[in-house]
């Protein structure tokens, strides 16, 4: 049965994970994914060290992510506040509009009661 040995790594940045493996005088590297979740970095790979594993297995697998430092938590955290912002703005003008509008009741025209015709005198016929 062969065993994985996982280690998880935070690097405050990318340089950090060569630094690193190389003062793990690795072996091999191979099996390189970087992942970009949520505006973090997260690089993986399989890594073989020149020194022996205590737990049966010749490999470790090294998933690392870089620490978001202020300025990246900053600039991480401003598309959230601006969508924030545009529906809490969206949601007042709903807010002042009226809910439904009837419309203006048209005008009929009015109805008028004529004169009574007259009679004509019997020298105009």
């Amino acid at each position: 049965m062969t065993r994985t040995k996982w280690m998880r790594l935070g690097v405050r940045d990318l340089a950090d994970i060569l630094r690193w493996v190389g003062m793990q005088d690795a072996r091999l590297l191979d099996d390189f994914h970087y992942r970009m979740i949520r505006g973090r970095e997260f690089v993986s790979f399989r890594m073989v060290p020149r020194y022996t594993i205590e737990i049966g297995t010749s490999e470790i697998v090294v998933v690392a992510h870089v620490k978001p430092g202020a300025w990246q938590s900053l600039f991480a955290g401003t598309p959230a506040l601006l969508k924030r912002a545009a529906r809490r703005v969206s949601t007042a003008i709903t807010a002042l509009k009226p809910a439904h509008v009837l419309p203006a009741p048209a005008r009929t025209a009015e109805l008028y009661q004529f004169a009574a015709p007259r009679l004509s005198s019997p020298s105009r016929r």
